[in-house]
């Protein structure tokens, strides 16, 4: 969801031909919300749902969808 609304923002910066919104209100706005998911609501979903959510965040990216997967193991074999 916020990664779609930070496409938005930058779109709108694009639209507008506006070099403050592209330069300064998108970053900043990216920034706050990285520092709030990281600081507040990963921290509360953790003690919220303990291992699970863990191992979930671990799992799963935070904004971009990977287009391959991890491997499970690192060894050949």
């Amino acid at each position: 969801m916020l990664t779609g609304v930070f496409l938005a923002l930058f779109g709108v910066g694009v639209l507008l031909h506006s070099l403050s919104i592209l330069l300064f209100w998108t970053p900043g706005y990216i920034l706050v919300h990285v520092m709030e998911l990281k600081l507040v609501e990963e921290p509360e979903l953790e003690r919220r749902f303990g291992a699970a959510y863990a191992e979930y965040r671990d799992r799963v990216p935070m904004f971009f969808p990977r287009l391959w997967r991890k491997s499970e193991s690192s060894g050949a074999g």
